[in-house]
């Protein structure tokens, strides 16, 4: 009978102590991109580089990113590891609900093009992303006097702000990064035409293992970066044989398939082929581009494929989306005037 009592006195203890689980949650999942930062403001939007006016069109600057993250933070959302909000039955995927604070809304966020194309190198972007005494940096190897840094990349950023904010990473979930392969991954010619795609293939293996180890995610952004409507369904098969071939043994596989330039064909049914071969590679969860939260079965008339929205976050979106954004952040606040295009233009 004492035997007893203290078994109950234990479990009672036990209860008191253990932590609460997280409710279920079943609602809106916000999910936001954007690409590599830029970096170097000074060199985008100086007078002669004409490749600064892409960089204001598709990218941020390093001031808006962190206040992107410091407006959602205070407006109470939380990272989410994307693959906690889904499940995969057979060849299908469809949303479920997943443990997350009641105080807190989830976020996913990823990362396009995260390549640093050599033809880009000194214009505004970092060029690569490095390992500096076990954390993740990035280097400008194009301009003098090069030296890591921890505060002009997309990576590292998140990095230094989990770690400073520890709950807006919910159980250590980070972003995605979406690659293409045709000039290799991360700043590191891996591409099958590269003279040193061995020698940098071993320099980026141990990037990507801290990534992975840090919560990242990868997914396939396509090889080519071609616009699926133009190809057929034989190109999309040598697109995914060579981004299989290539990029697969370096990050892993993935079932988390982002369309280039956002553009999808599922057709009637979900019976286009160019879509059977993405499903045929083993892709399951699938990425387009729309500023309103959509998160749900495509196509609506016959629920087959799960799909996602995602809102970009660019200059052109900064300077036009302020209404639909405000839930998550102003771009008002964010928007930096250091841009050639100034706030409402």
């Amino acid at each position: 009978t004492v035997c007893m009592g203290w078994i109950c006195l234990l479990l009672s203890l036990f209860c008191y102590l253990a932590p609460t689980p997280d409710p279920l949650y079943d609602g809106t999942v916000r999910h936001f991109f954007t690409h590599a930062l830029i970096a170097h403001t000074d060199v985008a939007f100086e007078s002669g580089n004409d490749y600064g006016v892409h960089l204001d069109r598709d990218c941020v600057t390093p001031k808006e990113f962190v206040s992107f993250l410091e407006q959602a933070y205070r407006n109470g959302y939380a990272l989410v590891d994307v693959r906690e909000t889904y499940r995969v039955i057979g060849d299908r995927a469809e949303r479920r609900a997943f443990p997350f604070p009641a105080d807190k809304k989830p976020l996913v966020l990823s990362f396009d093009d995260i390549v640093y194309a050599s033809k880009n190198s000194g214009k505004g972007m970092v060029d690569k992303l490095v390992l500096s005494e076990d954390r993740i940096g990035a280097i400008s190897c194009s301009y003098d006097s090069p030296q890591i840094s921890f505060d002009d990349e997309c990576v590292p950023i998140l990095e230094t702000f989990v770690k400073k904010h520890p709950d807006f990473s919910y159980r250590g979930a980070r972003g995605i990064l979406c690659l293409t392969g045709m000039e290799g991954i991360l700043g590191y010619r891996t591409q099958r035409d590269s003279l040193s795609r061995k020698t940098e293939t071993e320099r980026v293996k141990p990037i990507v293992e801290k990534l992975k180890e840090n919560g990242w995610l990868f997914a396939c952004h396509s090889y080519a970066h071609r616009h699926m409507k133009q190809c057929d369904a034989e190109d999309v098969r040598n697109d995914l044989a060579k981004w299989k071939a290539e990029v697969e043994p370096i990050v892993g596989e993935t079932e988390l398939y982002v369309y280039p330039y956002g553009e999808w064909v599922l057709g009637e049914q979900a019976k286009d082929e160019r879509h059977k071969v993405l499903e045929e590679f083993g892709y399951r969860v699938f990425f387009g581009v729309g500023a309103k939260p959509f998160y749900g079965k495509m196509p609506l008339k016959s629920p087959r494929v799960l799909f996602m929205d995602r809102a970009p976050l660019d200059g052109i979106s900064l300077r036009a989306r302020r209404s639909v954004y405000l839930p998550v952040f102003d771009c008002r606040l964010a928007y930096d005037d250091c841009r050639p295009v100034p706030y409402g233009s």
